[in-house]
């Protein structure tokens, strides 16, 4: 059995994203699966796998924006930033109105500078942070630019509030309840989260692994998953010459003579997809032109830069 494309699936919590990877493998009988982008164990939500030649575009997908519904619970820090974690200030007497709650969350819309949370598998020489958290040994842990692009109070139950959070990529919510809480005066941790978009997909269009078993048993996986092409529909792309896309395996220059037509404006620097002409994409890489100058016959330079080939 041969699988290619995009499963999108809908994690259970308490489940790590390489448990649900190594689920997949057993129930599909495939091993060349992989995810795009973590989630955490306590969370729950969308995580996208990848199959078969996918797993060559992951890559491409963790660029994607994500939106999140979060519950964090007012008055009670802890060193993870979440329920797990041991509590490292508590508040009982909450003298917040809602007015308070509200200006304090909405401050971190736009660019924001995060410190990642100790326990994180963000890398520092080598070894995930959560490796040096558990040993006692204290690192350094600098400071990254994220953007929220929207946040909004669903519900406030004090202690608990309700959020939805659209950000980009590489935002910690545990960290983003860590500092509502102390813009507060009175700590925070995050309660709960669900991702429910990834980029283009939603949590309404996602398979649990109990849903995909039962697919699978009754005929196959294969009308579920996302073709490659659909996936990278928002990339640019250029359409090449048969006796160009023959060779691509073999990673040839690309010049404009070889190039039939152009999907889409990009810049120069831009990543674009290259297709053979049957619309199937056979490498991904960065175009050293913008589209115009593509198809300018007498340019004599190389265009394109590899970074996959599939």
């Amino acid at each position: 059995m041969s699988l290619s494309g995009l499963l999108v699936v809908n994690k259970k919590a308490k489940m790590t994203s390489h448990d649900v990877v190594e689920k997949l493998r057993r129930i599909l009988n495939f091993k060349k699966i992989g995810h795009a982008g973590t989630l955490d164990p306590n969370a729950l939500g969308i995580l996208l796998i990848c199959l078969g030649k996918a797993t060559k575009i992951a890559m491409f997908l963790t660029e994607y924006d994500k939106e999140y519904k979060a519950v964090i619970k007012l008055g009670e820090a802890t060193d993870t930033c979440d329920q797990e974690g041991r509590i490292t200030q508590v508040k009982d007497d909450l003298k917040i109105g809602e007015k308070e709650v509200r200006e304090a969350a909405e401050s971190f819309k736009g660019e924001i500078w995060q410190t990642p949370p100790l326990y994180s598998a963000i890398k520092h020489k080598g070894k995930k942070l959560y490796q040096y958290a558990r040993t006692g040994k204290k690192v350094e842990r600098k400071k990254r630019k994220v953007f929220i692009k929207d946040i909004q109070i669903l519900e406030i139950r004090l202690p608990y509030v309700k959020l939805k959070i659209n950000c980009s990529k590489g935002t910690y919510i545990r960290s983003l309840a860590n500092d509502i809480g102390e813009r507060l005066g009175c700590g925070a941790h995050l309660f709960s989260l669900c991702r429910t978009r990834v980029g283009p997909f939603e949590l309404k269009d996602s398979q649990n692994l109990e849903t995909i078993q039962e697919i699978q048993r009754e005929g196959g996986i294969e009308d579920f998953l996302i073709p490659i092409e659909k996936i990278l529909d928002h990339i640019p792309s250029v359409v090449v010459k048969n006796s160009f896309a023959e060779r691509i395996k073999e990673g040839p220059d690309l010049f404009a003579p070889l190039v039939l037509s152009s999907e889409k404006e990009f810049d120069e620097g831009q990543t674009i997809c290259i297709k053979n002409n049957e619309n199937q994409i056979i490498a991904l890489g960065k175009a050293l032109f913008s589209s115009d100058e593509f198809l300018d016959e007498k340019r004599k330079d190389r265009l394109f830069e590899y970074t996959r080939v599939l």
